[in-house]
């Protein structure tokens, strides 16, 4: 898979594999966009947190002296420890590893 948008905002895509029914909700991840996640919690069954390999390197755009790597590091700590997540599978799926090849 190689999908190249960045996310804004809330977007729900709903789909039916093998029987099942799946409601995936896609956030934001930028700072601004955090506040709206909250009410995307209830009753979550599993949580995919992506993190771009290939910026290790970068900086936020909302906050030119903080690393990427070091902000998605730390969110996903925060993440993993709310109690909307206690009994919730969380998946890190590290995704950009051909950009990452590119620099190194």
């Amino acid at each position: 898979l190689r999908v190249r948008v960045r996310s804004t905002g809330i977007r729900e895509a709903r789909f039916r594999f093998d029987d099942v029914d799946f409601t995936m909700i896609d956030v934001g991840g930028q700072r601004n966009e955090r506040r709206k996640w909250i009410h995307c919690f209830e009753d979550v069954t599993s949580l995919i947190f992506i993190v771009a390999l290939s910026e290790y390197d970068q900086t936020l755009m909302e906050a030119q002296s903080t690393n990427r790597m070091a902000e998605a590091m730390s969110l996903f700590r925060h993440i993993v420890r709310e109690r909307f997540f206690k009994n919730t599978a969380v998946i890190l799926f590290l995704n950009k590893v051909d950009l990452l090849a590119e620099k190194l």
